[in-house]
């Protein structure tokens, strides 16, 4: 439930998991029905903060309703994959969820197959040490903020943010 889309872990979430989310409205038309009502005409759509995401990351076209779709047509995004994040990456609390709810694995420490396509390395654009620069260099890393998009848009679009 929410009244307008914000990029927050359990929106991101929501749509990982391809759940129909709906507006405040929706939960008041069932109290006075008093049952479950359609939920069609609740879902939410907030075409200036969508127009907003979608001009920010240069995706015209995007819509909620259309990743949560995604979701629910495909299955889970990152199904197979595991994940790493490099320590560059200071604030992590929600990226072990952000993986599980698309269906991904969260890996504490580096893989030891890091080439591996069913692996995905992400990391902050500043580099934190000499040991990760030597990796970055090796190994094929991403942009953090490509696991926040690709939850948002049920999309990996891995060369608008790999990483030299």
């Amino acid at each position: 439930i929410a009244d307008t889309f914000r990029r927050t872990t359990k929106m991101m979430c929501a749509i990982c998991k391809g759940a129909r989310i709906v507006t405040p409205a929706y939960v008041k038309a069932c109290r006075e029905a008093g049952r479950w009502v359609d939920e069609e005409d609740f879902t939410l759509k907030d075409e200036i903060c969508e127009s907003a995401f979608a001009r920010k990351r240069g995706m015209p076209g995007y819509s909620l309703a259309a990743a949560v779709q995604r979701a629910q047509s495909n299955g889970p995004l990152l199904q197979g994959i595991s994940v790493y994040v490099f320590p560059s990456v200071g604030d992590k609390r929600d990226l072990p969820i952000l993986v599980a709810a698309a269906g991904g694995t969260w890996l504490k420490r580096f893989p030891l197959q890091p080439e591996d396509a069913s692996v995905l390395l992400l990391a902050e654009r500043s580099v934190n040490s000499e040991r990760e620069r030597k990796r970055r260099r090796t190994f094929e890393v991403y942009d953090v903020e490509l696991l926040r998009e690709a939850a948002c848009t049920q999309e990996l679009r891995k060369s608008a943010y790999r990483l030299q």
